[in-house]
C-alpha cells in the first residue's frame, strides 16, 4: 500500500469531502450497520489513549470489538484491531488488493483507502461494538460517514493549524461535526472557557462532561483523565460500573524501554500534559513543521537541561533543523545519532524520546536494541 501511496502520503493531495468514501464504501457494499454500536471519538489529545481504554475496557467485559485508530507506530496493520488484535499482514494486504479498484475509480487519498480497507474488515467481522478515531478534524473525517454513533469529545487544543486553522472555536467546531443527531454527548478534560464553548454549541444535546481523572487508576496523567473517559463512556453503554482491572497504555504513550521513555505528545498543550512525568534532564526531540515547534522547543527548555533536535526519517513533513532557529539545543539531523549522543551526555539518567509519532515509532526498534 505504500508503493501504491508512494506519491500522495498521508498528509498530501488532501482534498476534504465525504463523496468520495461515501461512494467507495457503498460500491463496495458495506454495510455500516454491520459495525455494531459505534463509538466515534474527535479531539487534539489522547484520542487514541481514549480508544484504546475502550476497547480495553468492552473486551474485558466480554464483547467483540473493533478499532481504528492512527497513526501506527512500526505496521500500518496496527490501525485495524479485532479484539485487541492487530490484523494480520496477509490479510491487510489481501483487503487492499480487493479495494484496490475501488480506491482507484474513487482516487482515495491514503487515510479514505485505510478507513475503507476498515469498514471492509469491520462488516465482514461484525462486533460488538467499533471504536473510531478520526484521523484529523472531525466534520470532513473520512470516519464521519458514519452517522448513528456515540460521540466521544476529548481534549481540544490547536494543531494541524495548516489544515485546521489557527482559531481554536473553528477547530472545536470542527471536532463537534462528528455529533451530528447523536445524544448524549461526552467530552473529557477542556479548559473551562472552551467547557462552555461546548455546552453553548451542544444547547439541544445531553453533555456527559468528564473533567477529572480516575483516582483508583495507577496510570499517570494525562492518561488518567482519558481512561476516566473511556470507563465513563463504557459504564454508559453496559448501564453498569466498570470494576477497576490492569489496563495498559498503547506504544509510545509514557512508554519505557530500558532507561528510555518515548511519548507522541507532538503539540504544546499535549508537551505541557506530558513532561511532568519526567525525572530526567535529556530530551531527543522531533516533530512535523505543521506544528508550532519553536513555542514546543521552549516549553521542553524550561524542564530540560540537554535538548537534542533531530529529524524524521523519510517524512516529507518533517521539520528541518538547519532552518530552525532555538539557542542552547544540540542540532542532529540523523535520529539514531542523536540517540547514541543522548547516552554520552545524561549520565545515568533516563531519556526521553518526545514529538511526533512517526519519530518515536521510527527509534523504538533501536531503542529496544540496547535492552538486548
Amino acid at each position: 500500500m505504500d508503493n501504491f501511496f508512494h506519491y500522495t502520503k498521508e498528509f498530501q493531495t488532501i482534498d476534504f469531502s465525504l463523496d468520495r468514501i461515501r461512494m467507495a464504501v457503498l460500491d463496495a457494499a458495506i454495510d455500516l450497520k454491520r459495525l455494531g454500536k459505534v463509538i466515534h471519538i474527535a479531539g487534539t489529545n489522547g484520542k487514541g489513549s481514549t480508544a484504546f481504554f475502550i476497547a480495553q475496557i468492552l473486551q474485558k467485559q466480554n464483547f467483540k470489538t473493533a478499532l481504528y485508530t492512527s497513526p501506527h507506530i512500526e505496521s500500518i496493520t496496527e490501525r485495524i484491531k479485532l479484539d485487541l488484535k492487530d490484523i494480520e499482514e496477509e490479510f491487510f494486504d489481501k483487503t487492499f488488493e480487493a479495494m484496490k479498484p475501488l480506491i482507484s475509480k474513487y482516487r482515495l487519498t491514503f487515510f479514505e483507502a485505510l478507513t475503507l480497507i476498515a469498514f471492509k474488515v469491520f462488516d465482514d467481522f461484525n462486533p460488538d461494538f467499533t471504536i473510531l478515531e478520526t484521523g484529523m478534524g472531525g466534520r470532513l473525517d473520512a470516519t464521519n460517514i458514519v452517522d448513528e454513533k456515540i460521540p466521544v469529545i476529548t481534549s481540544i487544543s490547536q494543531d494541524h493549524s495548516d489544515f485546521l486553522g489557527k482559531n481554536i472555536y473553528h477547530i472545536t467546531d470542527e471536532k463537534l461535526a462528528i455529533v451530528k443527531d447523536n445524544d448524549p454527548v461526552f467530552v473529557g478534560k477542556n479548559p473551562e472557557f472552551l467547557m462552555e464553548y461546548i455546552f453553548k454549541k451542544l444547547d439541544d444535546k445531553r453533555i456527559i462532561s468528564v473533567q477529572t481523572e480516575d483516582r483508583g487508576s495507577s496510570l499517570p496523567k494525562p492518561y488518567s483523565y482519558n481512561f476516566n473517559l473511556a470507563k465513563s463512556v463504557v459504564s454508559y453503554l453496559v448501564n453498569r460500573d466498570i470494576p477497576y482491572d490492569d489496563y495498559k497504555l498503547p506504544p509510545c504513550r509514557l512508554e519505557r524501554i530500558g532507561r528510555f521513555i518515548l511519548d507522541g505528545s507532538h503539540n504544546p498543550s499535549g508537551l505541557i500534559n506530558t513532561i511532568s512525568n519526567f525525572d530526567s534532564d535529556t530530551v531527543v526531540f522531533s516533530c512535523t513543521k505543521d506544528r508550532p515547534f519553536e513555542k514546543m522547543i521552549n516549553i521542553l527548555k524550561v524542564k530540560f537541561k540537554n535538548i537534542i533536535l533531530t529529524e524524521i526519517p523519510n517524512n516529507d513533513r518533517t521539520i528541518y533543523i538547519e532552518s530552525v532557529k532555538a539557542d542552547k539545543v544540540l542540532k542532529i539531523k540523523n535520529p539514531m545519532d542523536a540517540v547514541d549522543k543522548s547516552i554520552y551526555i545524561s549520565g545515568k539518567s533516563d531519556i526521553i524520546i518526545i514529538g511526533s509519532f512517526y519519530l518515536c515509532g521510527y527509534l523504538r526498534k533501536y531503542v529496544k536494541g540496547f535492552c538486548g
